[in-house]
């Protein structure tokens, strides 16, 4: 649902305010069935009633000019005029109510009536109210259509004269509508802000780890504190910090590994070494010491990247530009052609382990300067999300089914791209596994005007 907010916040208030609604729509639903037929006026209403006749009988009972009088105290939901006769009764005229019988007796305690009918109480159906007196809502509207209820209250006085009054009371189906209606509005603001507040509790851990991940992928070591809160963000963080610690300890275990290994292969091969210049046939002796050589850079590039590895550089933020630059340089002083060029502002600063960084692209020039010139090109992607960097040569390419194979550690591939141009498989493995370890990924692609294309992409 495209409506549907996309964040944990936003779900979390729609969800709150969408319960609430309906929790009041079935709140309306059923007291309007089980009220629909209810003739009960709200007791205040009464109350409000029994006050404004008892004030109208007894200043006209003082009253030289009644009929002015009451002209004067009406008001569009209450109404009093003078009679001569009690209204007659339209047949056929329903048994009292207990609320009319009540109301009556109150008004005879009120006024010391008698009780031989001097009080008339009758509560009728009228087809609609005076604009200003109809203060019906639309639930009344909509179960009682166009009909409205009428008070009609007559009080003899002593005179002999009737005190006629009309009333337009408030039922009680409409007063739990206005209630209703009241609770809905006032009501969800208070709880939105919570619903809001709760979400954003919620968020905040969340929104922390997620930072945290994305440092972890860079090659950071992020402990999170124990949140306080809710149990299931508190067993998230400490699930997060035990992976990463699991991960350090496999990484380090695994690369320790590989440095003990390449340490002990060093006494073999000098042994060899030895060995191999008490060989008498020249031509055998050289090919042997060939192969000897080849393999003590193995094991030197091996024990490098392990070394580089295990020291854990700290990350840091260091301008792109300057970076790029010096690993460029370092290459034109050893006499390659290498450009290089940048799409974004060089004096942008990249969070990243700095030395494995460049020795990533030190190793991709490495390999593209064996072919003529290189040219390096920095960029960014539209949204700033990626950080792009593009080593481009001038050599013969790789075919399509290997372009993923080269990166396998001491792999050798064909003769476009042979042992002739030097090389002994790690250089790319390597590479790779730096970029990696900074969240990102490189890729390999060959050019239409021929050539390789290095393509790094960075978590910006």
């Amino acid at each position: 649902m495209k409506w549907f907010p996309r964040t944990l916040s936003g779900q979390v208030v729609t969800l709150w305010l969408l319960a609430m609604l309906a929790a009041h729509v079935i709140a309306v639903l059923v007291l309007s069935w089980r009220l629909a037929d209810n003739e009960t006026i709200h007791p205040l209403y009464v109350r409000s009633i029994e006050t404004r006749i008892q004030s109208a009988y007894r200043a006209v009972s003082r009253s030289a000019d009644a009929d002015k009088l009451l002209e004067d105290i009406s008001l569009p939901d209450s109404t009093f005029r003078l009679a001569t006769a009690p209204r007659p009764d339209t047949p056929p005229t329903p048994a009292p109510s207990d609320q009319e019988r009540a109301l009556a007796q109150r008004l005879r305690t009120l006024l010391k009536l008698p009780a031989d009918g001097s009080v008339k109480v009758h509560l009728r159906q009228v087809e609609s109210a005076p604009r200003a007196a109809d203060n019906r809502n639309w639930l009344e509207r909509e179960f009682r259509a166009t009909h409205a209820w009428a008070l009609d209250v007559d009080l003899k006085l002593a005179d002999g004269q009737w005190l006629e009054s009309r009333h337009w009371p408030t039922m009680l189906p409409a007063h739990w509508s206005r209630v209703l209606t009241f609770s809905l509005l006032v009501g969800m603001l208070p709880t939105a802000l919570i619903a809001l507040l709760f979400g954003r509790r919620i968020m905040r851990p969340l929104r922390l780890l997620t930072e945290a991940s994305r440092r972890v992928s860079r090659g950071e070591q992020v402990v999170l504190p124990r949140p306080d809160g809710l149990s299931g963000v508190r067993e998230i963080t400490q699930a997060f910090n035990d992976m990463q610690e699991n991960l350090v300890r496999f990484v380090n275990g695994r690369t320790q590994m590989i440095a003990a290994i390449g340490h002990d292969l060093r006494t073999p091969l000098t042994s060899l070494r030895i060995r191999v210049e008490l060989v008498d046939d020249a031509e055998l002796r050289e090919a042997m010491i060939q192969t000897l050589e080849e393999m003590s850079v193995m094991v030197e590039e091996t024990l490098q990247f392990a070394r580089d590895d295990a020291l854990q550089e700290a990350t840091q933020d260091v301008p792109i530009g300057e970076l790029v630059g010096d690993v460029v340089d370092s290459h034109r002083i050893q006499g390659r052609n290498v450009a290089w060029t940048a799409h974004v502002d060089t004096a942008t600063f990249y969070r990243c382990r700095p030395v494995h960084l460049k020795r990533a692209l030190n190793n991709l020039i490495d390999n593209a300067a064996r072919y003529g010139a290189v040219c390096v090109t920095v960029l960014a992607d539209t949204l700033g999300q990626t950080l792009r960097i593009e080593v481009e040569d001038s050599g013969p390419g790789i075919a399509p089914e290997h372009l993923g194979r080269v990166f396998e550690p001491f792999a050798r591939l064909d003769s476009a791209r042979s042992m002739d141009t030097g090389g002994l498989g790690l250089g790319l493995a390597i590479a790779r596994s730096c970029i990696r370890a900074h969240g990102g990924d490189v890729t390999l692609q060959n050019r239409r005007e021929g050539g390789l294309r290095a393509v790094i992409e960075l978590p910006n």
